[in-house]
């Protein structure tokens, strides 16, 4: 999928298509070019891990205000997982879009849940980077708040169960 197809797809047009290219180059990807200039995606997947973090947490301060500390932890923790963010990447078709080298895409790596939490990641800031905080919660929120519904359902139902045993 193209850069302009995939920005169709996540509804967020980049004004500079770049950082978007960049932050779906996998290390891979990088490694078989003859290109010095090109960059692949950890940096800004170091910075769109932090942004998540703090959105998340902001998200589950704010709506649940009788929560404790403990529980809103542990709800961010299974909101931010790896699984958790290679679903809502899955979503994105992130794994059509992401640049990498023949032998990381001929081992399965477009479907590996790494790699679509590592670029969903730094999707992330590349989001950030571009058009800031409010676009960024403006594409998390929405798809947070109906990951936080299935978590729950998880946990609650994983409770019983081991209420159960």
């Amino acid at each position: 999928m193209d850069i302009q197809e995939f920005q169709q797809v996540l509804g967020v047009h980049f004004f500079d298509p770049d950082l978007l290219r960049q932050a779906l180059t996998h290390r891979s990807y990088v490694n078989e070019q003859d290109d010095e200039f090109l960059e692949d995606n950890e940096r800004l997947e170091f910075l769109g891990d932090a942004i998540l973090d703090f959105i998340t947490a902001d998200l589950l301060y704010r709506r649940h205000p009788a929560m404790s500390e403990g529980m809103m932890t542990r709800l961010r923790s299974a909101l931010v997982r790896t699984d958790s963010l290679a679903q809502l990447a899955g979503d994105c078709r992130v794994g059509e879009a992401i640049l990498m080298g023949k032998g990381e895409e001929n081992s399965g790596g477009r479907e590996r849940p790494n790699n679509l939490c590592r670029a969903f990641e730094a999707v992330i800031g590349a989001i950030y980077l571009d058009r800031g905080l409010e676009a960024v919660r403006e594409f998390i929120i929405p798809r947070l708040v109906a990951l936080e519904s299935e978590v729950m359902h998880e946990a609650i139902h994983k409770d019983a169960r081991s209420q159960f045993q």
